[in-house]
């Protein structure tokens, strides 16, 4: 039982590690220069900017040309939608005035009368 005695078991080991200390922070901050530009790397700037402006231009020019062209389709399309109309109309009006019924009594109107002989059938 005196093996199992403290004074065996919790000795203290000797420590050969270094022990760490605390290193308080830098409270000077580095400063650093402006690097200074070269000729390229302002022409590098110059050309960007003009082709970013460039594409711009070319957006907009594309915008009033799109809006251009989509007035003069609604323009055309309302035309066409009128004449269509107006087709429609005549070919109603022509079906009606070359009736049978249409003719019989424009006939009679103009004192016409049918003459058989003269009739000719032609099949389509």
């Amino acid at each position: 039982m005196a093996q199992n005695a403290p004074s065996i078991t919790y000795r203290k080991l000797k420590d050969d590690r270094p022990s760490l200390t605390v290193v308080p922070p830098k409270t000077k901050q580095q400063t650093f220069k402006r690097a200074r530009w070269s000729l390229n790397d302002y022409i590098f700037v110059f050309i960007i900017s003009a082709l970013v402006g460039a594409v711009m231009f070319a957006s907009l020019l594309l915008s009033n040309a799109t809006t251009s062209v989509n007035n003069q389709l609604e323009t055309a399309s309302s035309q066409i939608t009128k004449l269509k109309s107006e087709n429609d109309k005549s070919k109603q009006k022509i079906t009606q005035m070359t009736s049978l019924s249409a003719l019989k009594s424009f006939a009679k109107k103009n004192g016409m009368t049918m003459n058989s002989e003269n009739v000719q059938n032609i099949d389509k």
